[in-house]
């Protein structure tokens, strides 16, 4: 660029970003500016550790323009604790209208699973999405493990995007970033599986894992081993630190997780990846309910510390 448009280059995009403020795009798909870097006026960045902050764009553009330099005085707080938080509804016809409009060709669906609610209103907004002409990426557990008026959800929402020659992928729903179902589909189509058996849920395996503690292999001058381990209450306070623990613990650590898990595999692997609206799904899975729970809360410590120290055993709790 010639010097020129150099000085001006930072002014142009920031009159962009005011420009389009009030505008249908902006509205359907709220967005902030968090980072500013140029050559003459200095730079300014929000803090990753907080999210509800931005750069007053229109401040920064005036900032500029009078030759000033950028700083820490144009980020402000954009929480607004006297708006009312989206609807279900507002939200269902927000996913019409960026269908209707081609605003969007892709919606991402990362609602916090509950698997004491039906699954809604995650399966709604997906089914909404799909049915609007948009591909779905989700890490929502609940629409594979739960079933709505006889039918499982999971397969009522591949039939549509088939139907619609969309994609509803979901491999971030169990075990995170680990392509099981990918996997499934591409590497292991001419297996049957017969059974599933692991560590579904990480909370409960770092809580057993801090009671267990550990063993000081060099003894004292009494000739004693020590063994340090933690509570029941100081790990899960650690997981919560840690920010693996759901909203509410229970779901953790009572089993909820791990039995939604345990449910959406059995779903999916039932399926063989090959659906279509006239196939009939003859496995019969039991519903989220009736899979049994067992809680970790009512545990006893030095059983599991006992196990470890006498024959190096771990206990966790195995899906």
């Amino acid at each position: 660029l010639e010097k020129s448009e150099k000085d001006d280059s930072c002014r142009q995009c920031l009159r962009v970003a005011t420009s389009s403020s009030g505008s249908f795009a902006s509205e359907l798909v709220p967005w902030k500016v968090v980072g500013i870097i140029t050559r003459r006026h200095g730079s300014i960045c929000v803090s990753f550790s907080s999210p509800s902050e931005e750069i007053n764009v229109k401040d920064a553009l005036d900032r500029i323009r009078t030759g000033g330099i950028l700083d820490a005085a144009l980020v402000r707080d954009t929480v607004d604790t006297s708006k009312a938080a989206t609807t279900d509804d507002e939200t269902t016809k927000l996913l019409k209208e960026l269908g209707k409009t081609r605003t969007a060709n892709i919606v991402v669906e990362a609602i916090p699973s509950n698997p004491k609610t039906n699954g809604e209103p995650a399966i709604s907004f997906i089914r909404t999405a799909l049915q609007a002409g948009m591909h779905v990426a989700s890490a929502n557990k609940c629409p594979l493990a739960h079933k709505q008026s006889d039918k499982e959800s999971y397969f009522e929402l591949q039939e549509i995007a088939k139907r619609k020659g969309k994609l509803y992928l979901h491999e971030s729903a169990v075990m995170d970033g680990v392509p099981i179902f990918s996997l499934w589909n591409n590497s292991l189509q001419n297996v049957t599986c017969t059974k599933i058996r692991g560590l579904l849920n990480s909370t409960t395996t770092m809580i057993l894992s801090r009671i267990e503690g550990h063993i000081n292999d060099v003894p004292d001058s009494d000739g004693q081993v020590e063994h340090v381990g933690e509570t029941f209450e100081e790990a899960l306070e650690a997981a919560k630190r840690m920010g693996i623990v759901e909203t509410d613990d229970s779901l953790d650590t009572d089993g909820w997780d791990a039995a939604m898990k345990l449910r959406a595999l059995c779903v999916f692997l039932s399926s063989s990846g090959k659906l279509s609206s006239s196939q009939e799904h003859v496995v019969s899975i039991p519903p989220l309910e009736a899979v049994a729970r067992d809680s970790i809360r009512q545990i006893d410590p030095e059983l599991i510390r006992g196990a470890f120290r006498t024959s190096r055993k771990k206990m966790r709790s195995v899906a």
